[in-house]
């Protein structure tokens, strides 16, 4: 028979955001007269999915319900500046992107095999203990840091094991209101069912 768990009362279709990940563009934070986006970062249309993850995971936490929102929010209004505050926070001091570009620079098979033996008995048993769990979606392979651009941050908060596969359920701010998304561990690389570019993924903080 399958292992399977799921923390319970969460669907990404009532607990999650409404709205998907996309953003218009324009500055995440100002500092005074300075647009950050002038060296080429804070641009709210490349994403705010860390900030999404830990949005929703908090308030799942909290009890709090899940704003009813459709459309992304307007730049600079507070819900915009609560997920572009935990997008800052996703960042862990820059721990995470260097997290990222580690995964990607180990090489495929290292970094598939650290998924399964290492991140994966992490995020088990996060979920076994009744918490969401934010993961990190590696999607490039190299040591060009530049790959790090297409990683993405989903929350974990349901699996089944059988066999060798390991399916992950997630709530993925790329696809709001979706119960059907999915990560896939198997022994021949990771997968995700919507079909993105999967090379390996981590546990988040």
């Amino acid at each position: 028979m399958p292992e399977s768990n799921a923390v319970p009362d969460f669907l990404p279709s009532t607990r999650g955001l409404r709205f998907a990940n996309r953003f218009p563009s324009g500055p995440t934070v100002r500092f005074g007269p300075i647009d950050p986006r002038w060296i080429g970062i804070g641009d709210a249309s490349a994403g705010l999915c860390g900030g999404m993850a830990w949005y929703v995971r908090e308030r799942f936490a909290a009890g709090q319900p899940i704003p009813t929102d459709t459309d992304a929010p307007a730049n600079g209004s507070p819900l915009f500046r609560a997920l572009v505050n935990r997008q800052v926070r996703s960042l862990d001091w820059l721990w995470t992107p260097i997290r990222y570009w580690w995964m990607g620079a180990i090489g495929l098979e290292r970094a598939g095999r650290r998924s399964r033996d290492v991140e994966w008995p992490r995020i088990h048993a996060e979920i076994d203990a009744g918490r969401l769990v934010r993961v990190g979606l590696v999607r490039h392979h190299g040591l060009n840091p530049l790959g790090m651009t297409q990683s993405h941050q989903v929350i974990a908060y349901a699996y089944e094991v059988e066999g060798d596969a390991v399916t992950l359920r997630i709530y993925d701010p790329n696809w709001p209101g979706r119960d059907d998304v999915a990560v896939t561990l198997r022994a021949g690389g990771p997968a995700q069912s919507t079909g993105e570019t999967l090379t390996s993924l981590f546990r988040l903080g």
